[in-house]
């Protein structure tokens, strides 16, 4: 199983009384990188898979924009809870396991745990994988979701989509 991680877009940032971490939405900013990121993947081919999102807004709404601009018919999408901030790897690694006839799949989440899950795959948890907003790293796993069990093959910033 190949994964596609990405961190959400740019989202609003908490202010406002009564707003909470997991009600902040996407900016304008945040929606043009989705469609950038969109269009930049499938120009070069890069398979979306079956997308797993944190329940947070932002992450659903990145995975919505994303697709949005994705041509062809839109990929499954799953939310997993330990995607959310805070959520336990090993949790994350069983239920991507549960996937598993999936080639190909894609994670949609947050700094600094969606780091820390690319750090576990490659078999250094503290590796300090920095994700920008609408970064994306591609992880090859010949055997599936585990520690040390993946290959970094690259990680991009929103800046290379505009080089590419």
């Amino acid at each position: 199983m190949n994964l596609l991680l990405i961190r959400h877009a740019h989202a609003e940032p908490l202010a406002g009384e009564g707003m909470t971490d997991p009600e902040r939405a996407l900016t304008q900013r945040g929606r043009d990188q989705c469609k950038q990121l969109a269009t930049t993947l499938h120009r070069l081919a890069v398979p979306l898979g079956t997308v797993v999102t944190s329940p947070l807004v932002r992450a659903r709404q990145t995975v919505e924009e994303i697709l949005a601009h994705w041509p062809g018919a839109p990929p499954p999408v799953q939310t997993c809870e330990d995607l959310a901030p805070e959520g336990k790897i090993k949790k994350l690694a069983r239920f991507l396991r549960m996937l598993e006839l999936q080639d190909q799949v894609t994670l949609v989440g947050h700094m600094p745990d969606l780091a820390e899950f690319c750090g576990w795959m490659l078999g250094e948890r503290k590796a300090g994988v920095h994700f920008a907003k609408a970064g994306a790293a591609y992880i090859e796993s010949p055997v599936g979701p585990g520690e040390g069990h993946g290959k970094l093959l690259w990680l991009v910033t929103p800046t290379w989509y505009d080089v590419v």
